[in-house]
């Protein structure tokens, strides 16, 4: 596949002339389609956003939520408003969230392992993750490139970051050139271990943390990122 265009469309953290709310919702651009990862708490947030920035929601081919906590499913109120049908792939075990996703006029897909999604889009299935002493799926979303690099979206990394790059390496043989999402506060270890996985970007934004942003910056500053509300990515 071409190379790809990410836009942070809402972080923790706005932009100039932006909005930010607690969540996460990036568009990505590749291979002719248009594909939604998250879409953060607040609808009038991302629809606010989206309409600074020229993006056309309703445009896109289909999403991809990373996990069912609001703070990342909240937004999908407004695309069922502009996007009605829109198919958005949830993980296993989404079924509060699939029945809210459809009230809002949109069209949930669970998935339960590995897999392909068209047109160079790949996830990495549903980890298990634990959140407040309750387990918790989450799956990646990875954007396969030229020569076998890849592009992996995380949304929380409840199942640890690292594991879900690591996931998308073995099911698809990828070589990660860029990880942005929330890490959830990772430990320096998994930091290590991220940094051994990538050769390329880590975006940590969102729940990441200061200290993981401060840590990847001082012993990777070849590979560290920095991204907000408003932030474009080019692969």
């Amino acid at each position: 596949m071409a190379r790809a265009v990410l836009t942070v469309l809402v972080d923790n953290e706005p932009g100039e002339g932006l909005r930010g709310s607690w969540g996460l919702s990036i568009l990505v651009e590749a291979g002719g389609r248009r594909v939604l990862f998250d879409a953060d708490t607040e609808p009038d947030v991302l629809e606010f956003n989206a309409k600074r920035l020229g993006v056309d929601l309703g445009g896109v081919d289909f999403a991809v939520l990373s996990h069912p906590h609001s703070d990342h499913y909240g937004g999908f109120e407004f695309v069922g408003r502009v996007a009605p049908g829109l198919t958005v792939y949830v993980p296993r075990g989404s079924g509060r969230v699939a029945r809210l996703l459809r009230g809002w006029g949109l069209k949930p897909v669970e998935v339960s392992e590995a897999a392909r999604l068209g047109g160079g889009f790949a996830t990495t299935g549903p980890l298990e993750g634990v959140y407040m002493g309750r387990g918790i799926p989450e799956q990646a979303l990875v954007v396969i490139l030229d020569g076998g690099e890849a592009a992996v979206l995380v949304g929380c990394s409840h199942p640890g970051v690292d594991n879900l790059v690591e996931a998308a390496v073995r099911a698809f043989g990828v070589k990660p050139v860029l990880v942005i999402g929330g890490f959830h506060g990772p430990s320096r270890e998994t930091l290590d271990r991220l940094a051994s996985l990538v050769d390329g970007r880590i975006c940590a934004i969102h729940c990441s943390g200061e200290e993981a942003k401060r840590y990847v910056r001082e012993r990777y500053p070849e590979k560290a990122c920095d991204a907000r509300t408003g932030s474009v990515i080019e692969l």
